[in-house]
């Protein structure tokens, strides 16, 4: 099996080229005439930005009742590999070469908006290169709050079969190398909408164990064909421990920039074309047992009887984050014969799950690629992992990216799975 290396994150660094920018303040922005720009979020150039763009936001509070409204997201904060997670920076004080991070409440970072009379509000936030999900939290006259709210006007994405939606709106960034850098991660132009070979997402809905209806989100890529001779090879994606019990089939297309990363990869002749799906497994309480039946005998019948995909381990794949990521490992260690690849992300098995790989067999059949952020709460156990590997002598990649436990860490991951590991062993 050939081995995809990757050098660790701080020896990158070390390569990198910084313009030597000081941190900018964004008192700048005073004075700017909103009412050219509609509600929702625009993107543009801008001098006065210490990354070279700024973001503005409008928010329309269509019930015109709120107080206070705050922007806030958990990967706006910025960070250094010398300052550690321990040392943020707010979006203002960017300076080239610094990584968006985040993931907790710890590190989020909040804006709160100004009034533009009746029902707009807006925020302008420098913001380096890629993509960012972003949130708003409503004071009202009583003084409760609600939050968690997408922006009515850039939505987020919709399971049209299930009425159900993802949790953050997102903003898209391009890279401009004189503000932002040249090392390594800096230019994450391919988390943006691709302009050219752009698949699409299905959202569908399938019959569960108990006949209950479960979401399924479907990437197909650009010239889809459902007659083709040849299968496509086909990327299982587990999500996450989030927020909502449902909906988190939507979570990688949206919040991990799926669709917009996956196109840009192909129409760069990076990959081949392939079809990704995306599930809900928070509402089997991570009960691995459920999970597995659900895959075997509910998801890939489903997605094989109705898309043109392998059936064959080796034209499939499986992959995940977090609790997604030691759902991967399982499927790792108890189907290494029905997935050709494998992506564990962000943790994995530990204590005697991990003690007992010997009773696991053919682990050296397929691909694996281990991923985490530098600053990832899981990145222990996926370290304990690799370790594990080595020590048996099957051949694997490990790639240690700048982020936390966050969406900046598995777009990174996604990236770089499909960009030098997936469908790249013959």
């Amino acid at each position: 099996m050939k081995k995809v290396f990757s050098l660790g994150v701080i020896l990158l660094m070390l390569s990198s080229i910084f313009s030597g920018n000081m941190p900018v303040s964004a008192s700048g922005t005073s004075g700017i005439d909103y009412a050219k720009y509609k509600p929702g979020v625009t993107v543009e150039a801008n001098a006065a930005s210490p990354t070279g763009y700024y973001a503005t936001f409008i928010y329309e509070d269509k019930t015109a009742a709120a107080t206070k409204i705050e922007l806030y997201s958990d990967c706006f904060n910025l960070f250094t590999i010398e300052g550690g997670f321990t040392t943020p920076y707010k979006p203002e004080e960017y300076s080239a070469g610094m990584f968006p991070a985040g993931g907790n409440a710890d590190t989020t970072y909040y804006l709160s908006m100004k009034k533009l009379g009746k029902n707009l509000w807006e925020a302008r936030v420098p913001l380096s290169s890629g993509a960012f999900v972003y949130n708003f939290r409503i004071t009202n006259p009583d003084g409760t709050t609600k939050a968690r709210l997408d922006d009515p006007n850039n939505p987020t994405l919709t399971n049209t079969a299930t009425g159900i939606h993802s949790l953050s709106s997102m903003v898209y960034v391009p890279y401009n190398s004189k503000t932002m850098g040249t090392g390594k991660w800096l230019d994450r132009s391919v988390e943006l909408p691709g302009k050219n070979k752009t698949g699409k997402v299905e959202t569908v809905a399938y019959t569960g164990a108990t006949g209950d209806k479960r979401g399924l989100a479907v990437y197909l890529p650009q010239g889809y064909n459902e007659n083709r001779k040849k299968p496509y090879k086909v990327l299982y994606l587990s999500h996450g421990n989030s927020g909502d019990k449902y909906g988190n089939e939507l979570r990688w297309m949206n919040e991990g920039a799926v669709a917009n990363i996956t196109d840009n990869l192909i129409a760069e002749g990076k990959t081949e074309p392939f079809v990704v799906v995306t599930m809900n497994n928070q509402d089997f309480g991570w009960d691995y047992s459920k999970i597995e039946e659900d895959q075997f005998n509910h998801i890939m019948p489903y997605i094989e009887s109705h898309y043109n995909v392998y059936n064959t381990a080796e034209g499939r794949a499986y992959a995940g984050l977090s609790m997604g990521g030691l759902t991967t490992n399982r499927m790792y260690f108890n189907h290494a014969d029905d997935f050709a690849y494998f992506g564990i992300w962000s943790y994995a098995t530990t204590g005697a799950e991990l003690e007992n790989i010997n009773n696991y067999s053919n682990l050296d059949r397929p691909s694996v690629m281990l991923g985490a952020g530098v600053w990832d709460f899981g990145l222990e156990p996926v370290k304990g992992l690799d370790q594990a590997l080595n020590n048996k002598g099957i051949d694997h990649s490990y790639l240690e990216v700048p982020g936390a436990h966050d969406w900046e860490t598995w777009q990174l991951l996604y990236a770089a799975f499909v960009k030098d590991h997936l469908w790249k062993v013959e």
